[in-house]
Parts: C-alpha cells; structure tokens; sequence
C-alpha cells in the first residue's frame, strides 16, 4: 500500500508556511509517505505581501519560476531519496474567499496561462485547465468560505488537517450529496499537521497523470488522523 500527502506548503513559497521544500520530503519520508503535491498558494499576496521585493519587475515567465521555486526544490531533494513530488496548487481569485486545489498539471502549464488568481471564478479557470484534471475545493466549510455551486468540480476536500472535525464532517455530507469525488490532505504549514492527511492506494504514483487515475478511478482510501 501506498501513502500520498495531497495538500502542502512550503517556505519557499508560503509566508504562513514553516516547513521547506527539503523538510518535507524528509519528514514524509520517515513517516511512511510514498510521495506528496506541492500545492502552493496561487494567491495575489504572493506578489503583493509575501515576496514583492522578488518578483516587481519580473516577466510573468519569471514570475512563475520564482512561483515554483518550492515545488521543485521538493522534487529535486526527493530524487536524491526515492520520493516522488508532483506539481499542484491551491488557487484563490482575488476578492473571493475560497481555495480550489488542482491535480494532474504539470510545471509547463503555468507558463502558458496569465496569472491564476486574477481569474474571475472557477467556469474561466476551467477553460483554461487540460483535461482530465481534477478541480477539488478546499476546506470548503472553514469561517469566511462560500460553499460553491459544485458544478465543474471534481470533487470535496472533505478532510483537512487544520480545520475542525465538525467542519470536515460538514464537508463530507455536501460531497456526498452531490455525489463529488471526496480528497483528504494535511495542508501542512508547520509541524503540528504533518502527516494527518493525503491518501492510500495500492497503485503507485509517479506521474501527475497517475494521480489523476487513481482520483478517477477511485482507487484509493482517505487518510484521516483527526486529534
């Protein structure tokens, strides 16, 4: 069996984010895992809070390598150890509250779209996605959030390692009402959520094309370690 963290941050990219890129994979390594997504926040406060000094200036093609700078630090330190990291995101449209997690892209992508988070709602980010990727919003019942008209998403993160049980529990109900695909992940910005998410499967994943099969095919099992 196969263990795959889902939802995670780093340092490099993530100013509310304790843990780097190398951390992580070592971490997740001696836990148990088999791999993880980088799912970085595509977010304005990267550009206009957490790194301006980096990225003023910058074209949008530079930009986006500083954006990817933790995912493959990730990739390059779990190479050197046998973990495999995939690229992913966590998108939020400026002014809206909501995060959207995506799986089965890969770092090329976002070279060729103009910046995720200046989208106006999911419908135009869907219009830009390849297919077969999966669309999954996250933490959708945390305070602030609007529950989305599920439309054109894949799925329901139903479990997440920083928000109350009863909020996951919430969240499970509404997948399963309208029949979404249902996600577990630790979003892991410090110690204190390591390893509390992600999935099982008995199917190894390698590729983001992978991941997406096994999402799909509901090959897999939620992890959940709730306090």
């Amino acid at each position: 069996m196969y263990k795959y963290e889902l939802h995670a941050h780093t340092s490099e990219c993530d100013r509310d984010a304790y843990l780097s890129a190398c951390e992580l994979v070592h971490l997740y390594k001696k836990a148990g895992y088999d791999g993880m997504v980088i799912t970085d926040h595509y977010i304005e406060r990267f550009y206009t809070l957490w790194f301006p000094e980096e990225v003023e200036g910058l074209t949008h093609e530079q930009q986006v390598t500083r954006w990817l700078k933790g995912f493959r630090a990730a990739r390059e330190e779990g190479r050197k150890i046998g973990f495999v990291v995939l690229p992913g995101v966590e998108v939020r449209f400026d002014g809206y509250p909501n995060d959207y997690l995506i799986y089965g892209l890969h770092e090329e992508f976002f070279y060729t779209v103009p910046r995720l988070n200046e989208l106006r709602n999911v419908h135009e980010l869907l219009k830009l996605l390849p297919p077969d990727v999966c669309v999954v919003q996250a933490h959708p019942f945390r305070d602030g959030m609007v529950v989305a008209n599920p439309e054109g998403l894949f799925g329901l993160e139903v479990y997440n390692g920083g928000t109350e049980k009863f909020r996951n529990e919430i969240a499970r109900r509404f997948a399963f009402h309208y029949k979404l695909a249902m996600t577990s992940g630790s979003d892991i910005h410090s110690m204190e959520r390591l390893a509390k998410g992600g999935i099982t499967t008995e199917v190894r994943i390698e590729t983001p094309e992978d991941l997406v099969s096994v999402l799909r095919n509901g090959e897999y099992s939620l992890i959940e370690k709730d306090e």
